[in-house]
């Protein structure tokens, strides 16, 4: 919800923005409304491939707010044809090995098509082509969960925000895991990473592990008037006591250092984490039985999350993964997806390179498993890829 908040506030402006300029006497009268989405033009913001908004919200941004999205691509055609429509589930179900995390390339290139007309600005859901007076948010997910943690450049960070400041387009940063962006920035808080953001979201229950809740930041207009919308989307609870207090013992425990009765920012607990996991991947990466079975999206993590893709069937995983429990007490995976339908008994399939994937897994070292000493994690992937190469 709050990030739909933040997507509706800014095109608003933004209409009403481009209306001032025109001098339409139906933008802001001054009252403090702002204007609806009569009187032409798409609504639209940009994001990467692998947004949380495209993948795991069901269009909500579509179906309830009226917007449509222009995926900024990875990957650019420089003919500038027409390209397929975007399909989520295709990311969804085989996931995006090797995919780049939204570059200041990426980001020029979306937005010189927008400049010039080209038909190769297609929004998804409904393919319109729209220009550069559509899109009034630029969304950057810090880290870019789904391609495995990668974060984009802190330099580029930087200059796509003046990117869009010059074009008069909202920076908005998904940052529900802002506090291992943090961390893999070596930013000294959270507060560096999101100063090139107009607008932040960040939640709670994931890397400082509250029951639930989340923020959403911004200038004091905007987040006047995000309450407004909290209300009239339905957010509005009798009390929050129980998230706050929560969310505030999260962040105390894994983001505050006291000492002498100071407090102060301290983000060691992920950077340890992102160390810890960087740690066991390189001794994994050392044994060619192990690589022989699995891959690592990236190779080496840029936070506290890695994505691995196994070349075997989800079944074959599942039942490698259970004799190993069974004879080990350790269990390797969970949480794994087939590959090419959505979760369960999958067929395999090739990645861009022709890599015979057939599922894959999350991999993100927390608060329990990074107790746990590297070489167990050596010694339950060594008996998997045994198990799975037939040589028990």
């Amino acid at each position: 919800m709050a990030q739909s908040i933040a997507l509706l506030i800014n095109a608003r402006d933004h209409k009403n923005d481009h209306r001032s300029a025109r001098g339409d006497p139906h933008g802001d009268d001054g009252s403090g409304e702002r204007g609806d989405n009569e009187g032409g033009g798409t609504m639209a913001f940009a994001c990467h491939p692998t947004s949380h908004l495209l993948l795991h919200e069901n269009d909500a941004f579509n179906e309830l707010l009226g917007m449509d999205a222009v995926v900024v691509d990875p990957n650019p055609d420089s003919t500038k044809e027409i390209k397929p429509k975007y399909d989520p589930r295709a990311l969804k179900d085989n996931g995006c090995y090797g995919m780049e995390p939204m570059r200041l390339s990426h980001v020029r290139n979306s937005f010189s098509a927008l400049d010039d007309g080209s038909e190769a600005t297609l929004t998804y859901p409904n393919g319109k082509r729209v220009g550069r007076a559509d899109v009034s948010t630029l969304v950057l997910e810090l880290p870019h969960r789904e391609a495995g943690g990668k974060l984009t450049p802190w330099e580029e960070v930087e200059e796509i925000s003046r990117l869009c400041h010059e074009r008069g387009v909202r920076f908005h940063c998904d940052g529900a895991r802002i506090f291992e962006a943090s961390a893999g920035y070596g930013h000294e808080s959270a507060k560096r990473t999101a100063e090139p953001f107009a607008s932040v979201y960040v939640s709670f229950y994931k890397g400082l592990g509250a029951i639930s809740g989340a923020m959403l930041l911004g200038d004091v207009a905007f987040c006047a008037e995000a309450r407004v919308w909290l209300r009239r989307m339905g957010g509005n609870l009798y009390t929050v006591l129980p998230y706050a207090v929560s969310s505030w013992d999260g962040f105390r425990k894994r983001c505050l250092e006291e000492e002498g009765g100071e407090r102060a920012y301290d983000n060691s607990v992920f950077e340890n984490r992102r160390r810890k996991l960087a740690r066991v991947l390189n001794l994994l990466s050392a044994d060619a039985k192990i690589m022989s079975v699995v891959r690592f999206d990236p190779v080496v993590p840029e936070t506290n999350v890695v994505h691995g893709y196994l070349r075997m069937s989800y079944d074959e995983c599942m039942t490698a993964s259970e004799k190993v429990e069974k004879s080990t007490g350790i269990r390797v995976l969970s949480r794994v997806r087939g590959i090419g339908d959505g979760g369960d008994d999958s067929k395999s399939g090739d990645d861009a390179e022709g890599r015979n994937f057939g599922c894959r897994f999350e991999w993100t070292m927390g608060e329990s498993n990074s107790l746990i000493e590297d070489n167990q994690f050596v010694f339950g992937w060594k008996k998997f890829a045994e198990v799975t190469t037939k040589e028990e």
